[in-house]
């Protein structure tokens, strides 16, 4: 079939003109007035589209008034027909409102269309539902009208397929047969085709009425028996079977002919004839004498052999005396040729309408007869119908009609196929239930979703082996990425969506809906058994559970009997679990659709978009996605498994969707527990066409968008909660969490009454909307289902008020009110009864179910109430914004639309759904509230004894290492395996942790024992205690390693010498004249062989990148746990995500595809670092052009997500440039110093908590808080710890390489330099005395570095200690002078420093108060150094001069022995002394002394080390005051205590470290019900808080903040006008500036949080403490300005600070020389501060 042409609107719809004369005038006159008020003018062929009533919904409920209103100004119920078929009513509430009309009173805009009016008012008694459907459709597009067919058969209605109208154009009646109507809801069918048609006797007698006895489901209610029989004549109606079962072979579609067969209609029947598997002919007595039969059997063979039921009506049907068979034999007679004629009687019409006292009787025994004979008659036929031809479209019998109107002469009818069928056989005939459906047909997504979960696996279980699950991922990317091409199935679902009809697409869905029930019933059926016995178990579970914890009787014995049976109950219960997911796994293997091959079209173009040709076929794409979901094919918003949001495909359709003009959008979320019909009341509320079925049919959220009174609304269905599938995940959590993030009502579905799953679940979304800030306040609105008593709403207000309470109560530990986020009105629950009613018919006995007219009238109130909800949703109480400065009278709420348009709305939730899915984990493991807080009291407890634990391991490790080392160095400890040695003491380091993580879960156990515990979540707590505490082995580790490398060192190298030793000695031995070449040579190759083997060893000992790399990861992945674990309400913690190896390389490489000309250089690379990426960026900005500056932006915005509006791009560009490098820049230089400061930071578990505080200080920046609303935190914040560990990483890798380089270049000179002293001492073995001086030299050498050695170490060890004991090198004290040096000094210079970098101020004046004691102990080393290589020198030629040796081995002895006896040394206070063996002097080679005096003189010369000694102790002086400066730099750095920094001033936290919590009051607006300062209201409890302090605040100006809205320097400090100024936080979008297109980019609008007690409050409770008590205490907190001090720095330092605003502050145009010295020595703008902490001079 040519299904192109047949949807041509010359083929589908056929006209016939109706003479006048057919009609009565009365008749004709009717059927212009229903043209003329019901039917829209306009010529429907010129209309192109589907009719936007279709999705938009009705301003006004229904009521007289508005129907006449729809009369006068559109001629039509268009709106109000396609309105109650939406809400399956089935039009019962049009038809029960027009009696009402005789009531209407007009109004004066009324009068002037009285006529109309009254025409109108005439023909209300006429209008059936008949009339009204067959009015709309005229009054519809072709395209609408195919669409509208749908929704007639939804309803259970016949659907109008012939039928009579007026057409304006001729000014007469047309009889039209639409093949238009059917061609969406018939185009591939597989059930039976019946034509009913009676005689011109059987007129009036009932025909369509028989229908409810041949067909007992359908309902009389369903039938058109309404109306004028005359104009009914020859219409024809189709009725379906209803929708139970979907497409099966009891499924029919009846063709039902009212009145008799007339040359209008007499081809239609003749062609429907033709195509039916069964046919139902009416006749009464009369007919024996009439042609009607035989003109209907005898039109062909086909015909005759076709299954047939002939209906007599018999006028004494009700007569017992009178047998029927007498009247069925006469026909019997007559037709006795008919094979397959099945005959029977039927009451007509007048017996069920005449009345008497029996009536109800007669009706129950009539009835009873008809269902009964009509049963033995379908069962008697329905093997031959189903032999016979089963028409499969309404197109095969449109095909013949045109065959048959159009020729003479035409054959038999055949079996017609369209082309897509067999495209579709081709595609899915060889998939199966047991093929791999969804990697043969959707590779990109089945593989993006495997790969995906990989991730999670990987992700949630980063501290475990995971190599199994990376193998497995690595090789579904190489397999993904071998596609290369659009696959066979992909090319056709493209073809079917931008080359073929929606016609087409149908039949495409309908063939798949086939091909998927051959399969699904069966799955359906094993799931829903599983289901029932999990059920069951839970059940068994709970009872279980809850004998144990109350029963207290019991015995040993009985309690370990009861767990476990608890245990295999748990068992049975996780193996109905798996076998669930196995199921649903089945069931999506073979849940091939439309949408997931949509889903597959998606996930190709992102990952291949370049192979969609030609260019513009992808627009067509996104063009044909939102035509289908304005026809019900919901746009796949979250989709596969695991769940994803964003894609660029669907971002492009989103451009196309039609919006209002009037607000911008309002998102509707549903949600509900599963199979709850949340899909359901959708479609019925609002008209959409979401996916509807038994079990989980929603999988992830599908989005409609519809119009109401003028406003743009996206609805949003969710999947079904609380399902079996996904119990024990977090799913749940985040699905309601993606509502209350994104939505401005949350309707919330559920059966039955409040429950407490609905509690948790709403709990722990206000927990994760505290974390994850929405600009939104959503409201909630409890839809409750199948509610019997409608009017007992007062006891589910109940409910929800103590729902209410109940998390009020549960949530108290978050010490925020849940109505600050979401908006729980107590009385917002609305009760909705069954949509479907059951009863047994009390005429026919047989039971029955439909659709009841109240659901759909409710479903009007609840319109209206959630219109009333959505469009008056408020922000959160963080948000709420005022232009009021300078009143503490709290704030109405402000109604904010939050999205801007329809783009920035799916770009906002897509980043809501990032954020949910990327910190999900953390934020959302809970399932309650009440498990929260336990959870969070465990994890206080628990870090604080890991802290007490840790300080013990590291003790303990540190005693290890030097007993180890100890032990290694009075054994042969050189040909051992290093890898050994490090193995056998991380075996003894393992054992200290394990056992102190045993005491350290010991010690937790017991202070834990309260019974309000769960268990299982001690058991979680415990499991997390282990990673921390199994931190400090890594360090310790590392100190091992590096101790034993510097050992193994000498070792090494002692032991090369002796092998050296030896080849000499032995070569002496056996050739006494060995020539010097030979010594040479062999002395070569020894060192050859020593280096090389030193090089390999030391290759072993240093860790390879990836180790580096997991191994910060896994630092920061357990602090990050420790932290989320305690905190509560949003910071920086639960906005950062877990990051393992594959998400950082993936979130780091955004960042350096856009850098790549930028060369970052480590700082342990060179000497003198160069700028880094972040500097190098920094200093393209502050450039003379702003090209670097946009094409840095270009590159990036794509690749970042800061923005939460990306229309305004200048502004976002600005931003981002500030932030860039501001923020970044500073948080690059602080995590530099931090290294620079710490000698092993990549094993330090503090390097991660301080890099964790810089984030912080970062988030707390100006430019970040006053930018408010317009930035996604959780993105930035994300980057913000990306960029830090890749900064991290880089140095830690660069440090490891340049170690080993350096150490390998040191152990190659010092073997060098002994090769050089063996060959010397070769040389001179001939001669005592050059034998004496060589070996003086060799000896004189090694005592003076290892004299420098030691007084290295004990100048480190005293400068040290020096600080340790110093009274000004302390938090405290150092603050202070650092502020009066500065401030107090007005000396600008060091103002900058304060300001610019406090931690580095503090070191410079740190290093300058310790400079004395740091110069006074070097130099006493000094001068100890010259004096004890003298004294060592000394004794060394005084123990040769006065000794007689032969050989020079005795002479090292010796003089070793005497050197460590000196008693000036103290040698034996360390053990260093013994395990690097000091003055061992192991250069020298043994030789005989052939003449001792000639070897002294020689030796002698030992002091002429003297003549240079005071040049090389200056050479020796320096490097060990640079080393000693370092190390004293990194003591001071240790005590510079806690790294945050004041969010208003940047004033440095005072307070020594650790903090304790202490307690912060929550927030509240001033009562208005009570007197002031009289107040008997309950108050929110305080929160429990690790406080900041300093006492060094500063003028907010110092910081970059400004007063709003001149940008002129804030003068004011962060505690002042404490109640009665507000913060600026940046610019909020209003709703109403979106009908300005330049409203973009200029007109937002101010947002303020008032006052500025509550802006430290809610933002920055950690300082509030602080800053309250100062507010009243401070020096100057009754004072509107700065103190003096700070005044007069600010005119020193103003021009400096305003130049690096960049132009975000502007200074004053004038100051008050009485407050502001004018005279001060100001800076210039350009000065930058010159820093004195590269030395001690």
């Amino acid at each position: 079939m040519d299904l192109n042409c047949l949807l041509q609107h010359a083929n589908c719809i056929h006209s016939t003109p109706v003479d006048a004369k057919y009609f009565t005038n009365k008749d004709y006159e009717l059927l212009k007035k229903w043209r003329s008020c019901l039917c829209s003018y306009g010529n429907i062929g010129s209309s192109t589209g589907l009719d936007q009533t279709f999705n938009t919904l009705v301003d006004e409920a229904i009521n007289p008034q508005t129907l006449v209103e729809e009369i006068v100004q559109n001629h039509s119920l268009k709106v109000y027909v396609i309105d109650s078929l939406k809400r399956y009513n089935s039009l019962m509430d049009i038809i029960h409102i027009l009696p009402s009309f005789t009531e209407l009173k007009y109004t004066h805009d009324q009068q002037e269309h009285r006529t109309t009016i009254e025409i109108f008012f005439n023909i209300t008694e006429s209008i059936t539902k008949s009339v009204l459907l067959t009015t709309t459709i005229e009054s519809m597009s072709y395209e609408s009208q195919r669409y509208f067919g749908n929704f007639i058969k939804k309803n259970d209605l016949p659907v109008p397929f012939a039928y009579y109208m007026w057409n304006n154009q001729i000014n007469s009646v047309e009889y039209k047969i639409n093949f238009n109507i059917l061609s969406e809801i018939m185009c591939l069918t597989s059930g039976q085709y019946i034509l009913q048609i009676g005689s011109e006797s059987t007129i009036g007698k009932g025909k369509t009425s028989m229908l409810q006895y041949i067909f007992p489901d359908k309902r009389s209610e369903a039938l058109n028996t309404d109306g004028n029989s005359t104009l009914r004549n020859g219409c024809i109606d189709v009725l379906f079977s209803p929708d139970k079962t979907g497409q099966n072979d009891e499924s029919y579609v009846i063709f039902d002919t009212h009145g008799t067969m007339n040359i209008f209609n007499e081809d239609i029947i003749t062609s429907i004839q033709t195509y039916c598997s069964l046919q139902i002919l009416y006749v009464t007595e009369k007919d024996l004498n009439s042609i009607f039969l035989n003109s209907m059997m005898n039109y062909s063979n086909t015909i005759q052999v076709k299954p047939t039921i002939v209906i007599i009506f018999d006028a004494n049907y009700d007569d017992k005396h009178y047998s029927p068979e007498k009247l069925i034999d006469a026909f019997k007679l007559q037709y006795k040729n008919w094979k397959y004629v099945k005959w029977t009687t039927a009451p007509p019409s007048h017996l069920w309408y005449q009345h008497d006292h029996n009536k109800k009787n007669k009706d129950s025994t009539r009835s009873q007869h008809l269902l009964k004979s009509f049963k033995e008659l379908r069962d008697s036929t329905n093997a031959e119908v189903q032999k016979h031809i089963k028409c499969t479209s309404i197109f095969s019998i449109q095909s013949y009609y045109r065959t048959v109107k159009t020729s003479t002469n035409f054959g038999a009818p055949v079996e017609c196929y369209f082309e897509i069928e067999d495209r579709l056989k081709q595609l899915f005939g060889d998939l199966n239930e047991k093929t791999e459906n969804l990697r043969i047909a959707t590779p990109v997504s089945y593989l993006n979703s495997v790969i995906k979960q990989c991730e999670k696996e990987l992700l949630n279980n980063w501290d475990a082996p995971q190599t199994e699950i990376q193998s497995r991922k690595e090789n579904l990317i190489r397999e993904r990425s071998k596609i290369a091409s659009i696959n066979r199935h992909t090319v056709f679902f493209i073809d079917l969506l931008t080359k073929c009809s929606y016609t087409e697409l149908l039949i495409t869905e309908k063939y798949l809906e086939k091909w998927r029930s051959k399969y699904e019933s069966t799955l359906l059926e094993e799931l829903s058994k599983t289901k029932v016995e999990a059920s069951k178990l839970s059940l068994r579970m709970k009872q279980i559970e809850e004998r144990l914890s109350t029963e207290k009787n019991f015995n040993q014995v009985e309690k370990k009997q009861k767990q476990q049976e608890l245990d295999n109950v748990k068992s049975d219960y996780d193996q109905q679990h798996r076998l669930a997911n196995e199921i649903n796994q089945k069931l999506m293997n073979i849940d091939l659709t439309i949408g997931l091959f949509c889903d597959e079209i998606m996930a190709l173009y992102e990952l291949s978009p370049h192979v969609f040709e030609p260019p513009n076929l992808i627009e067509d794409i996104a063009k044909t996605f939102v035509s289908l979901m304005l026809k019900g094919f919901a746009i796949h918003i979250l989709r596969g498994r695991p769940l994803r949001c964003h894609n660029e495909l669907i971002e492009k359709s989103i451009k196309y969707l039609p919006t209002t003009t009037q607000g911008s959008p309002l998102v509707l979320t549903v949600i509900g527990e599963q199979s709850s019909a949340k899909s359901s009341l959708m479609n019925t509320t609002f008209g959409c066409n979401f996916r509807v079925s038994a079990g989980r049919c929603t999988i992830g959220m599908y989005m409609s968008v519809i119009h109401w009174k003028s406003r743009t609304i996206v609805i949003f269905d969710t999947e079904g909660l609380l399902s079996l599938e996904e119990a024990g995940s977090i799913f749940d959590n985040q699905m309601i969490t993606m509502a209350v993030l994104s939505s401005h009502l949350v309707l919330i579905n559920h059966k039955g009454e409040v429950s407490s799953n609905l509690k948790d679940l709403i709990g722990m979304s206000f927990y994760a909307k505290l974390n994850i800030h929405s600009p939104i306040k959503p409201k909630l609105l409890f839809v409750l289902r199948d509610q019997a008593d409608l009017s007992s709403k007062k006891t589910f207000f109940r409910q929800l008020t103590q729902l209410k309470d109940q998390l009020q109560n549960d949530s108290k530990f978050l010490k925020t009110s849940i109505d600050d986020e979401l908006d729980i009105n107590n009385e917002n629950v609305y009760l909705l009864p069954n949509a479907f009613s059951h009863d047994t018919d009390v005429i026919s006995n047989i039971p029955r179910c439909w659709r009841n007219q109240t659901f759909p009238q409710e479903i009007i109130k609840l319109r209206q109430i959630i219109f009333k909800n959505i469009t008056s949703t408020t922000k959160p109480q963080s948000f709420h914004q005022s232009n009021r400065i300078s009143s503490i009278e709290p704030q109405s709420p402000i109604i904010d639309a939050a999205y801007t348009d329809m783009t920035q709305l799916y770009i906002k939730i897509s980043s809501n759904w990032e954020a949910i899915d990327r910190l999900g984990p953390q934020l959302l493991e809970c399932k309650t509230l009440y498990e929260l807080s336990i959870m969070k009291e465990l994890q206080a407890i628990a870090n604080g004894i890991i802290k007490t634990i840790n300080s013990i391991v590291y003790q303990n490790g540190e005693k290890l290492i030097d007993e180890t080392l100890l032990k290694l160095s009075r054994n042969n400890f050189i040909d051992m395996d290093h890898n050994s040695m490090v193995e056998q003491f991380n075996h003894q380091l393992s054992l200290i942790i394990t056992g102190n993580i045993e005491q350290a879960q010991n010690n937790f156990n017991k202070e834990t024992q309260r019974s309000c515990y769960p268990p299982e979540i001690k058991l979680k707590i415990t499991k997390r205690m282990e990673s921390p505490i199994r931190s400090a082995q890594h360090l310790l580790k590392e100190m091992f390693e590096e101790r034993l490398l510097d050992l193994l060192r000498k070792t090494r190298i002692d032991e090369a010498r002796k092998q050296l030793l030896d080849a000499v000695q032995k070569a002496f031995d056996q050739n006494q004249s060995l020539q010097l070449d030979d010594f040479k040579n062999r002395l070569q190759t020894n060192f050859h062989r020593t280096t090389e083997q030193y090089q390999r060893d030391l290759q072993s000992s240093f860790e390879a990148e990836s180790a580096i790399i997991e191994k910060i990861l896994r630092f920061y992945n357990n602090e990050l746990r420790c932290k989320q674990g305690e905190t509560s309400k949003e910071n920086i913690y639960n906005l950062l995500p877990i990051m393992d190896k594959e998400k950082y390389k993936k979130d780091i490489n955004r960042f350096r595809k856009c850098l790549t000309q930028f060369e970052r250089q480590p700082q342990h690379q060179a000497r003198k670092r160069s700028n880094s990426v972040w500097q190098g960026v920094k200093s393209f900005f502050k450039g003379p052009t702003a090209k670097p500056t946009n094409a840095l932006w270009e590159e990036l915005k794509g690749n970042i997500s800061w923005s939460t509006n990306y229309k305004i791009e200048e502004k976002n560009k600005n931003l981002f440039t500030e932030i860039w490098n501001v923020v970044f820049g500073k948080l690059e230089e602080d995590l530099l110093k931090l290294i620079s400061q710490t000698k092993s930071f990549s094993s330090d578990p503090k390097t991660i908590q301080h890099f964790f505080q810089f984030i912080e200080n970062a988030m707390n920046s100006p430019c970040i808080t006053t930018a408010g609303g317009r930035l996604e935190k959780h993105e930035l914040c994300s980057d913000l710890a990306v960029i830090g560990l890749d900064t991290i990483i880089i140095e830690a890798i660069a440090k490891e390489k340049s170690d080993y380089e350096v150490n390998l270049q040191n152990a190659t000179n010092e073997m060098q330099e002994c090769k050089d002293f063996l060959y010397k001492q070769c040389m001179a073995m001939k001669d005592a005395f050059e034998l004496g001086r060589t070996l003086a030299g060799t000896i004189g050498k090694q005592i003076i570095e290892d004299i420098s050695r030691l007084l290295q170490r004990r100048m480190e060890k005293n400068i040290k200690e020096d600080i340790v004991r110093s009274e000004f090198i302390n938090h405290e004290a150092i603050q202070k002078q650092a502020y009066e040096e500065s401030f107090n000094q007005a000396d600008g210079e060091n103002i900058l420093k304060y300001i610019d970098d406090i931690n580095r101020y503090f070191i410079e004046l740190s290093l300058k108060e310790i400079k004395t004691k740091a110069v006074a102990v070097t130099h006493k080393h000094v001068l100890k150094l010259q004096h004890f290589i003298i004294l060592a020198i000394d004794k060394a030629n005084e123990v040769v001069q006065q000794g007689q040796y032969s050989n020079t081995s005795s002479v090292r002895d010796d003089v070793r022995i005497a050197i460590l006896n000196l008693s000036k040394l103290k040698l034996g206070e360390s053990a260093d002394t013994e395990i690097f063996r000091m003055f061992s002097l192991n250069n020298v080679l043994h030789m005989q002394i052939k003449d001792s005096e000639r070897f002294k003189k020689g030796f002698a010369s030992i002091r002429d080390n003297y003549n240079g000694i005071e040049e090389g102790v200056d050479d020796l002086t320096k490097k060990m005051k640079a080393v000693a400066f370092e190390s004293c730099k990194q003591s001071i750095a240790q005590k510079l205590g806690c790294q945050a920094r004041c969010p208003g001033c940047g004033a440095k936290c005072s307070k020594p470290e650790p903090h304790d919590k202490e307690e912060v009051e929550v927030w509240e607006n001033p009562c208005k019900k009570c007197s002031p300062n009289q107040c008997t209201c309950t108050h929110p409890e305080t929160r429990s808080v690790k406080t900041h302090e300093s006492t060094y605040h500063l003028a907010g100006a110092f910081h970059g903040w400004v007063s709003h809205p001149l940008h002129t320097p804030c003068l004011r400090l962060c505690y002042q006008h404490w109640t009665t100024r507000g913060v600026y936080v940046g610019k909020q979008r209003q709703p109403n500036n979106l009908q300005n297109a330049k409203s973009d980019e200029t007109e937002d609008e101010d947002e303020i949080i008032f006052p500025k007690a509550k802006y430290y409050n809610e933002r920055h409770p950690a300082w509030y403490n602080n800053l309250k008590k100062q507010s009243t205490e401070g020096n100057t907190c009754n004072e509107l300005i700065p103190p003096p001090d700070q005044r007069r720095a600010w005119m020193v330092v103003r021009h400096a600070i305003i130049n690096r605003r960049n132009g975000s502050m502007i200074d004053n145009k004038e100051y008050d020389d009485k407050l502001y010295p004018l005279n001060a020595d100001t800076l210039p703008a350009d000065f930058e501060p010159v820093w004195k902490d590269e030395n001690f001079e």
